[in-house]
C-alpha cells in the first residue's frame, strides 16, 4: 500500500533533520574535545610533523572500534609508554636499568611477588648506588685553569686584571656603558667548562649590576649597547670553591654569552 504523499513527505524531513542532528552533535562535541586534546598533541608532535599527528588520529579513532577485550593490552600499552620515557630519563641519570630484567621484577612486583626488596630497601640500595657513582659536587682547579689556558690561546680572548677572560662578538653602538649603579636588560646563556648550559633566558632579563657575580659585573660594564661578549668567569669572580649545590660544581669557570639589550639606569 502507498503512504499518502504528505506522510512520505513527513518522514523523509523526520530523516533529514535527525541526520541534521545527529551531525551537529557529533561535530561540535568533537569541537569541545579537539580544545582539550589539541595542546597534548601539540606539545607531543609539531604542526610540521604532519606523519605523526596522523598517525596519533589514526590510533585514536582506532580506540572506537576496538573490542572490549583489548582495553586492558591497550591501556597497558599506554601506561607502557608513559613509564619507558621515565625509565630513559633513569638511565641517563646513570642508573643501569635493564628493561627485560625490569619487566620480569614489575610483574612479580604487581603480582606480589618477592623482588629481593621492600619499598624502603630499594630506595636505600638507589639512594646508595647514586652516591657510589655520582662524581663529587666540586671539579679540580688545574682542570678549570687548563679551560682557560685554551681560551687564552685564541687571539681574540683578552685577559684583564683581576683574572676575568672576555671576548667580543660584537662591540655594541655608542658610547654609554654601564654604571654599578644601573639596571641593565640582558640575554645570556651560561655553561661550565665541559658545555653544560646551567642557565639561559629565553626573553630579556633585568639586573641590577651591581648585584651579580663579580666576573659578570666587571664584563657589563666594559660593554655598549646592542654589543655581545663572551665572558670567561674564574671560580675567584664567580661562585668560588662551594659553587651552588645541584647546579655549579665548585671551583667551576663558568662561561657566558651575554648580550646587552638596554641601560635602563638607576631610576
Amino acid at each position: 500500500m502507498r503512504l499518502p504523499v504528505f506522510l512520505s513527505l513527513v518522514l523523509v524531513a523526520g530523516i533529514s533533520t535527525a541526520a541534521e542532528t545527529t551531525d551537529s552533535v557529533s561535530a561540535a562535541t568533537a569541537t569541545v574535545w579537539g580544545e582539550y586534546l589539541r595542546p597534548q598533541l601539540d606539545r607531543a608532535y609539531p604542526a610540521n610533523d604532519s606523519v605523526s599527528r596522523n598517525e596519533f588520529l589514526r590510533g585514536l579513532c582506532k580506540a572506537f572500534s576496538t573490542p572490549a577485550s583489548e582495553a586492558p593490552y591497550l591501556r597497558g600499552l599506554s601506561e607502557g609508554m608513559v613509564l619507558s620515557q621515565r625509565i630513559k630519563q633513569i638511565q641517563e641519570m646513570g642508573l643501569p636499568v635493564d628493561v627485560e630484567n625490569f619487566c620480569n621484577s614489575l610483574r612479580d612486583a604487581l603480582a606480589g611477588k618477592s623482588t629481593g626488596f621492600d619499598r624502603k630497601s630499594a630506595d636505600a640500595y638507589l639512594n646508595s648506588y647514586l652516591g657510589r657513582n655520582t662524581a663529587p659536587d666540586t671539579v679540580s682547579i688545574s682542570s678549570q685553569q687548563e679551560f682557560l689556558n685554551k681560551q687564552l690561546e685564541r687571539k681574540s680572548v683578552i685577559k684583564t686584571s683581576s683574572g676575568l677572560l672576555f671576548e667580543v662578538i660584537t662591540d655594541g653602538t655608542g658610547q654609554q656603558h654601564p654604571s654599578l649603579t644601573d639596571k641593565v636588560k640582558v640575554t645570556y646563556t651560561g655553561r661550565l667548562s665541559d658545555g653544560t648550559v646551567f642557565d639561559s633566558t629565553d626573553e630579556p632579563v633585568t639586573f641590577d649590576v651591581n648585584r651579580l657575580v663579580k666576573g659578570f659585573t666587571e664584563g657589563l660594564l666594559m660593554m655598549k649597547p646592542g654589543g655581545s661578549y663572551r665572558l670567561f668567569i674564574p671560580a675567584s669572580l664567580g661562585y668560588g670553591k662551594k659553587g651552588i649545590d645541584g647546579v655549579i660544581p665548585g671551583n667551576s669557570v663558568l662561561d657566558f654569552d651575554v648580550k646587552l639589550i638596554e641601560i635602563i639606569g638607576n631610576k
